[in-house]
């Protein structure tokens, strides 16, 4: 019985061992699929791409077909997204690989992703072993009335799927170690994302509207023009990058309910200046039951 095997790869140190793991116990002949979001770090997009070259993967990359990325998503939609809206996963990574699987994938499936369950509470409630389609079947949670919540987007086609294939997925580094995730990598003679050596937590969207202080300074310092070009998306949408909780309210300097991102800038300096930085350390995984943000 033939079956496709695809790997999900956004450049991070999870999703590489994940990789690198199916080359040595699947199979070296896998589609990989990184979903671009627009927003990525320069050097996350140079990384994928070496590694492409390096391991001569059979890379896809794929975007959304609604939304030329986040920024043209976040002025459709006339806000950024949030840790309580994250449409971001669903309009610009999560439904761009249900369309690739629907559309180009004619056969019994194996999806790969590397997630592990150590990386957040939410993520620990996964399973190492499923399958991808699961929550159009099955409720993934309840509404305030008690009523299943099942997923919808183009469900008849997904429906049609599973009555002629396999829809299988594997997390194989669920219960591993980020120690382990790292020495997996260097066994295999590659390096992680340079963004890690750089003091980035996590490598996806850059920022993430989840990202910590620590994310937010290195990007301040390195980068100061991005905090600029975020700004000025401020302004335009009239919506603040991160949420009220950000920072404490006496840092707020508009007396706005929401902080803009200079606020946020000038908080998480006086932070490091003052010794106390990084007491915002909780899991700032994107979550997506797809595993496609790191």
């Amino acid at each position: 019985m033939s079956m496709k095997v695809i790997v999900t790869f956004s450049g991070g140190k999870d999703s590489l061992a994940a990789l690198l793991w199916t080359r040595e116990h699947i199979t070296k002949n896998f589609t990989t699929v990184f979903c671009d979001t627009g927003w990525e770090h320069p050097l996350t997009y140079e990384y994928i791409n070496r590694i492409a070259d390096k391991l001569h993967l059979d890379l896809v990359t794929l975007k959304s077909k609604k939304y030329d990325g986040m920024v043209d998503l976040a002025r459709h939609k006339k806000r950024w997204p949030s840790t309580r809206a994250r449409f971001c996963t669903v309009e610009l990574k999560t439904n761009p690989t249900i369309d690739y699987v629907l559309d180009e994938v004619h056969d019994n499936m194996l999806m790969i992703q590397g997630i592990r369950a150590a990386e957040s509470a939410s993520r620990a409630k996964m399973q190492a072993q499923c399958t991808y389609f699961k929550y159009y079947f099955e409720p993934y949670g309840y509404d305030k009335a008690g009523k299943p919540k099942k997923h919808t987007y183009r469900g008849k086609a997904v429906r049609a799927f599973r009555e002629k294939f396999a829809d299988d997925l594997l997390r194989p580094v669920f219960d591993w170690s980020a120690q382990q995730v790292i020495d997996y990598i260097l066994d295999a003679g590659l390096e992680p994302n340079p963004l890690y050596r750089m003091g980035y937590k996590r490598v996806g969207c850059w920022p993430c509207v989840m990202a910590n202080q620590r994310e937010i300074l290195n990007i301040s310092r390195q980068n100061p023009e991005r905090i600029k070009q975020i700004a000025a998306l401020e302004t335009e949408f009239h919506s603040s990058f991160f949420g009220p909780k950000k920072i404490h309210a006496h840092a707020i300097t508009s007396g706005n309910k929401y902080p803009d991102i200079r606020d946020v800038v000038r908080y998480v300096e006086w932070q490091h200046a003052t010794g106390s930085l990084f007491d915002d350390d909780t899991a700032t995984s994107c979550m997506s039951y797809y595993g496609l943000c790191e």
